[in-house]
């Protein structure tokens, strides 16, 4: 594994070069760097830099990603790995000592040593190069470029032809850079007309040997050759499918100066996934609108479409969002499994007295206003036709407006709006009433008209469910009453208010025990001598969680069951932290960040995913207490 060699005595700096950087592109203040430093100074443990700005909120691990892949060039590999936080000083002082006496590679030996692993090393050496990372499956590979060029040759020469850009040239990837016979074979096959990207070992062998297969079975030669536009479309499709084994739920298609970066949403986080030739951006975008009937001729508006998808015989929604940026267009595709199946109320994850009490004070009640509150990702959908399955019986009738309907339910009348036709989110409100139903379910509260609708059909004498982007439970009173909305209707309407956010859970295959720092605790206002009760864990990292340290997503819930105390609070406009407080003293309310607290005190996620999920309302409560009502 060739890289840059790290010389062991090194030039004191008082600011590392990464530091520099997000100073000079002002991602970062003097201000805030000067707090980092005088917190870091003060920790027990001890940390770089840049993670004490993260744990701050001064900057995000993604952000100092992108500007070491910016100026990786001015970074030498060990730098790059320490200042974001993936290796310490002693693990690479250990590593230089070992190639004093090996005098292997240094990214060798940290894989040796399982101080990083390969995928690691190999990202960031693309980006000191500025090259591209690219995880090469046969599929992916433009086949036209494999023509006249043996898989035995490949495969003793250690590369892999992967694409080829208007001009002819060839993309190339290798598993090592600098490497004299590597790149001479290369040379003599494409002359000088290529360009090398960076790629695992053992997908580049695995790729070719796919190759070998397919060569032998099909009898390959130049002329039986896939066209490049075929290849275009096996790429799309293939990133498509790996998503979806991912366990994507949004892929990201973005243009950078000089690749195109390819990301999966995964357990509501961004994941690296690989990089592609730049040139090969307007083929990709095509297809990619092409499929969704957008317009493959305009480049300079944004467009919206919708993809129908099938992967191993199942149904696969894909919402399009292009972007036009400086770069090209930027592709976004929203990944809904259409046969998802319902979760019911007791795998959503709400505490057993707060789902009891869900049940016996909000969905048994026959009439009022049920909310359903949090941001984009939050689960608000799942939570919500968790309900409509616990209320669906032959009794009871059920109708709903969405955009769209998301799950399919025996026993619903179910309608999906369509602008197009006439069948808008206004005309079904008025029609919906005319039903004669039980239960009014609208899939979102949008507008003062939307909540005006919500209102009446509950003085009316219906049940209505509903979602609503707001950040807590008190959020979603306040916002009613921004928009205008009687304080009386409000309070002699809405009965509940459920707020949600979506942490994702340790990796079972990689926890390993886990003791928070300080820093950490001060930031959740929790007492670092109660915490050493528990027994906490926190992914390592491995495989099986792309070497996040998580896997899955686990709910985490905020339950206002309206009483008098709270409808008189509504009734005399009192503040919304006032408003909290009595819900607290009345109702028993636990906030979403106590919930959370609790859920990483029974080993289901960690103080990490409550700081960056959760809103800060007011002081949690002693941890007993917090055990105690959330068991």
């Amino acid at each position: 594994m060739a890289d840059d060699d790290q010389n062991s005595e090194e030039t004191p700096q008082k600011i590392p070069r990464i530091m520099s950087i997000l100073l000079e592109e002002e991602l970062v203040t003097d201000a805030q760097f000067k707090r980092a430093l005088k917190i870091q100074s003060a920790l027990e443990q001890e940390k770089q830099i840049t993670e004490v700005l993260v744990e701050l909120g001064y900057t995000t691990k993604n952000i100092i990603a992108d500007a070491v892949a910016k100026h990786g060039k001015s970074l030498r590999i060990g730098d790059m790995l320490i200042e974001q936080g993936l290796l310490t000083e002693d693990d690479l002082s250990k590593a230089l000592s070992i190639q004093r006496e090996t005098k292997q590679q240094l990214g060798e030996i940290l894989i040796e040593q399982s101080m990083i692993n390969e995928r690691t090393l190999l990202i960031n050496l693309a980006h000191q190069a500025q090259i591209p990372y690219i995880e090469p499956t046969f599929a992916m590979i433009d086949q036209t470029v494999l023509a006249g060029v043996s898989a035995d040759f490949l495969t003793k020469n250690q590369f892999l032809p992967f694409a080829k850009d208007d001009e002819g040239r060839v993309s190339v990837i290798v598993p090592e850079l600098r490497n004299e016979l590597i790149e001479q074979s290369i040379a003599d096959i494409f002359q000088n007309n290529y360009t090398l990207a960076l790629g695992p070992k053992e997908l580049i062998k695995s790729s070719i040997e796919d190759y070998q297969r397919y060569g032998l079975d099909k009898g390959v030669t130049s002329a039986t050759m896939e066209d490049g536009e075929n290849s275009i479309i096996s790429l799309v499709e293939h990133i498509f499918h790996q998503a979806i084994e991912d366990r994507a739920s949004d892929i990201h298609i973005e243009p950078m100066s000089n690749v195109i970066r390819v990301r999966y949403r995964v357990d509501g986080s961004l994941l690296f996934k690989t990089e592609l030739p730049y040139d090969l951006l307007p083929k990709l975008i095509s297809r990619i609108k092409i499929l969704a009937q957008c317009n493959i001729t305009e480049h300079q508006r944004h467009q919206g479409g919708r993809i129908e998808f099938v992967h191993k015989g199942a149904p696969y929604d894909m919402r399009l969002s292009s972007y036009v940026t400086v770069h090209g267009e930027c592709a976004v595709l929203r990944v809904l499994n259409k046969q998802m199946g319902l979760v019911s109320l007791d795998e959503l994850g709400m505490a057993p007295t707060m789902l009891e009490r869900y049940r016996n004070d909000v969905l048994d009640v026959p009439t009022g206003v049920v909310l359903i509150t949090g941001p984009t990702g939050s689960g608000k959908t799942t939570t919500l036709y968790s309900c409509l399955d616990y209320c669906n019986d032959i009794g009871t009738k059920l109708i709903t407006v969405e955009d769209p309907v998301e799950f399919t339910i025996d026993g619903l009348i179910q309608c999906s709006t369509n602008d197009k036709v006439g069948r808008d989110f206004e005309s079904s409100l008025r029609e919906i009433v005319r039903q004669d139903p039980d239960i009014i379910v609208l899939g979102e509260i949008r507008d003062k008209e939307t909540a005006e609708t919500v209102i009446q059909a509950a003085l009316t004498g219906h049940k209505v469910y509903s979602t609503f982007h707001t950040e807590d439970t008190i959020g979603g009173l306040v916002r009613l009453l921004n928009m205008e909305i009687e304080a009386f209707l409000i309070s002699s309407t809405v009965i509940s208010v459920v707020a949600q956010r979506l942490l994702r859970r340790i990796c079972l295959n990689c926890a390993e025990p886990y003791n928070p720092t300080t820093l950490e605790m001060a930031k959740l206002d929790l007492d670092l001598s109660e915490i050493r009760e528990y027994p906490l864990k926190k992914g390592k990292g491995c495989a099986e969680c792309t070497y996040t340290g998580y896997h899955g997503r686990i709910a985490v819930y905020e339950l206002l069951v309206v009483n008098e105390d709270v409808q008189e609070a509504i009734l005399e406009l009192k503040p919304a932290h006032v408003i909290r407080q009595i819900s607290c003293d009345t109702t028993g309310l636990v906030s979403m960040r106590e919930d959370a607290i609790a859920k990483v005190l029974r080993g289901y996620t960690t103080f990490e995913e409550v700081l960056r999920t959760t809103p800060k309302t007011f002081k949690p409560r002693p941890l007993n207490q917090i055990m105690t009502l959330t068991q």
